[in-house]
């Protein structure tokens, strides 16, 4: 439903461009939690089984993994098709598809200090895997509020925590990687409480169209062309 979707969507959107590009634009389980009516038709409109399939094919296939406002918790470090951190032994012996975290990098840009705290205590002495293993409470141990997907991320040896507002560091993000590329960038994200924020909220309003239904239709006939 959403590839044909993005067929028909602004391509200023992430549907639209991926369409575009030919890229997988999954939604991924935690990002259906909150999404009232909509959230309910994307989540019932494939299994459960088969939308954490595609996104571990799609997190497989990638060298580096940014995490920001959505925390792929039981996606990436404990999900069941994951066997870097041994949770997804049992489905690859139900012969279901599964990949490994091993050699990667994941960077999660979080306003938690306590991220990085974590992600410092287990470098300096595998404390966070010496809990697990022994079975003790971790947020009494550190002396932190310990989130769950702390404990994979800590772990992970190609893992990097970037403190800051996700609004502020990913447009630096996107514009320095752009630079190295040598992509000149057409839109540019600012931070919502700035007036350059505003600004681009009221132009995205005005100017990005919801989905063209001709459009849509349009581009499936060219495809069977």
């Amino acid at each position: 439903m959403g590839k044909a979707a993005g067929l028909g969507a602004d391509e200023r959107t992430m549907i639209g461009i991926g369409a575009k590009k030919g890229l997988p634009v999954l939604v991924t389980i935690p990002q259906l939690v909150g999404g009232a009516m909509v959230g309910l038709c994307i989540g019932d409109s494939i299994s459960l089984t088969g939308r954490a399939s595609r996104v571990a094919r799609m997190l497989d296939s990638a060298e580096l993994i940014i995490e920001s406002a959505v925390a792929l918790t039981q996606e990436i470090h404990d999900g069941p098709f994951e066997t870097y951190t041994g949770h997804g032994l049992w489905s690859a012996w139900q012969g279901h598809y599964t990949y490994s975290l091993e050699g990667k990098t994941l960077v999660r840009i979080d306003l938690d200090p306590n991220l990085e705290t974590v992600c410092r205590i287990e470098r300096e002495g595998r404390a966070v895997q010496a809990a697990i293993a022994d079975g003790l409470p971790k947020t009494k141990m550190f002396n932190v509020p310990f989130r769950m997907e702390m404990s994979g991320f800590a772990r992970h040896e190609g893992s990097t925590a970037i403190i800051g507002d996700l609004g502020v560091v990913w447009p630096v993000m996107a514009l320095r990687a752009a630079d190295r590329l040598g992509v000149e960038l057409e839109f540019m994200s600012y931070p919502q409480q700035t007036e350059q924020g505003q600004a681009m909220r009221e132009a995205i309003v005005r100017d990005v169209r919801p989905l063209s239904r001709q459009k849509m239709l349009n581009a499936l006939a060219a495809r069977k062309v």
